[in-house]
């Protein structure tokens, strides 16, 4: 046993181990970057600049702030080849691994002012419009900062930090994946968004994140355009089989538009917006299930929606105005009653007023009673032979889904705001909400899932990673009133439901 003075002693030694191994790397990083490392890998500072802001006209990035383990899987890449750079593959095959650990871990620390230009006469705009809106309904193309983050900050170790990135540097990456002489994106999603887009998007994208700051937390660039109704993609649009919706920036005037502003700005930002974050007991928002802002087809659009209120839901066994299916999904899928306010908004509420008023805006023209609008819901499919399998599913979630929602399904959260939300666990949606059913998730994922890459899953993945994901744990349905057994008779006899049926690892019932 230690005694008091061996245990306080043991603890120095191992503050000053924890020190020295901590200022060892951070000196190997710091000499390799300034002068080689005497094997072949040449000094970083003479491209990447000695604060590491890069050298645009050169073609050389900015590395300061970025990531350390994206840093050294790019490393990997070059000595590799699925990056093809004649400059950096013989420094990478040069390093070490601890040696490329050690360069990785000194240039995220770093903290250094953006060097990069951007053309005074360049309007930012078109460019704000794909990193802050996408081009949905005629591409399928998520917003930029869907997966770099709010302001190009970036989201862990698979998507960079863009901001105060030099635009020639973006513009090659990107034309890079296009033409398949970088090959380390997963799921080939950045090749996949690189052939979307024409060579003036390429421009504006890069320059719009050139523009940006790196030093500052958010998206303080982007509340400077105020407008965003023009798509960059300026080329008429064929005539679609779905409904159109009010272009994005096209609101209506007075306090009526400040609502719809508000409307859409709780749709996608619903467990962090001041208005709506009190009702919000989860880390979900509308948008996460919904879209493109509630617009897109198959990913159940408002604009189908709204025509389709007031209808009798089986759910409750009542009829159901627009109103209590907003309460509804508050209640389900956004956990209410472990809010702040431990319930649904109330229908005079201004959350409540704000949503209805998006909806009716977006839906401005669509026929009134029509139950059947090209585009409602998520499109369905019938079940496999093989039927659907959680085993088969982990493979799938971990080759497709992991990078994005986490490998224990936790999502990613940034100062209380979702990037991508939770699929179970305490902040997942609970087991009322619809997506807890193994068909009605299944359908959102082939159409919607991977981000960015609708369709691209097979049938029988889609089935299997739902199975997958709804055989986790989640928070227990709010019709539950403390008799599990009664519970899962009443409400989760469904086949494709495993509340009450499947056991978990420790061998518990779901829900219970």
């Amino acid at each position: 046993m230690f005694n008091k003075s061996t245990y306080y002693s043991f603890l120095v030694i191992s503050f000053l181990f924890v020190m020295v191994n901590s200022v060892s790397a951070k000196s190997m990083g710091e000499k390799i970057a300034s002068n080689g490392n005497g094997n072949g890998a040449t000094a970083c500072i003479g491209c990447h600049t000695a604060n590491g802001s890069g050298l645009g006209a050169a073609g050389f990035p900015r590395l300061a702030g970025i990531n350390a383990v994206y840093l050294e899987k790019q490393l990997e890449s070059f000595r590799t080849g699925s990056r093809d750079n004649a400059v950096m593959a013989p420094i990478a095959k040069a390093l070490t691994v601890k040696e490329s650990k050690a360069i990785a871990g000194y240039y995220s620390r770093l903290k250094s002012a953006s060097s990069a230009t951007v053309d005074p006469n360049f309007s930012l705009e078109p460019g704000a419009y794909l990193v802050l809106r996408g081009s949905w309904p005629d591409r399928k193309l998520p917003a930029c900062e869907q997966c770099h983050g709010p302001g190009g900050s970036g989201i862990d170790e698979t998507f960079p930090a863009l901001a105060g990135q030099h635009a020639s540097y973006i513009k090659s990456q990107i034309l890079n994946w296009r033409n398949g002489k970088r090959k380390n994106d997963p799921n080939n999603l950045m090749k996949e968004v690189a052939t979307k887009l024409n060579n003036d998007e390429i421009d504006a994208v890069a320059n719009y994140y050139a523009s940006l700051d790196p030093l500052k937390a958010g998206n303080a660039a982007a509340k400077k355009i105020v407008n965003l109704k023009t798509p960059l993609n300026k080329k008429p649009v064929e005539k679609s089989e779905f409904f159109t919706p009010p272009m994005y920036g096209d609101y209506p005037d007075g306090p009526f538009g400040e609502s719809v502003r508000n409307g859409e700005a709780i749709f996608t930002l619903s467990n962090s917006h001041a208005t709506s974050k009190k009702y919000v007991g989860n880390h979900q928002q509308c948008v996460n299930c919904h879209l493109d802002a509630g617009r897109l087809a198959n990913s159940a659009p408002m604009w189908a929606s709204w025509p389709a209120y007031p209808a009798y839901r089986k759910k409750n066994n009542k009829v159901n105005d627009i109103t209590m299916r907003i309460q509804g999904c508050f209640t389900y899928s956004m956990n209410a009653q472990a809010s702040k306010a431990g319930k649904a908004p109330a229908a005079e509420s201004k959350p409540i007023t704000d949503l209805k008023a998006y909806m009716y805006w977006i839906s401005s023209g669509a026929p009134t009673g029509d139950k059947n609008m090209p585009g409602r819901g998520f499109p369905k499919f019938k079940e496999t032979k093989l039927g659907y399998s959680p085993k088969r599913g982990k493979k799938v979630y971990a080759k497709n889904c992991a990078i994005c929602h986490g490998t224990n399904g936790q999502g990613v959260m940034r100062k209380s705001q979702t990037l991508f939300p939770p699929l179970w666990g305490n902040n997942a949606y609970n087991w009322g909400a619809g997506m807890h059913n193994v068909n009605k998730a299944a359908f959102f994922i082939k159409a919607n899932m991977p981000l960015g890459l609708p369709n691209s899953l097979s049938d029988q993945d889609a089935w299997d990673v739902s199975a997958y994901i709804n055989s986790q744990e989640r928070p227990q349905d709010p019709r539950h009133k403390g008799n599990f057994k009664e519970t899962a008779k009443k409400y989760h006899q469904g086949k494709y439901d495993f509340y009450g049926k499947q056991k978990t690892t420790n061998g518990k019932i779901l829900g219970e």
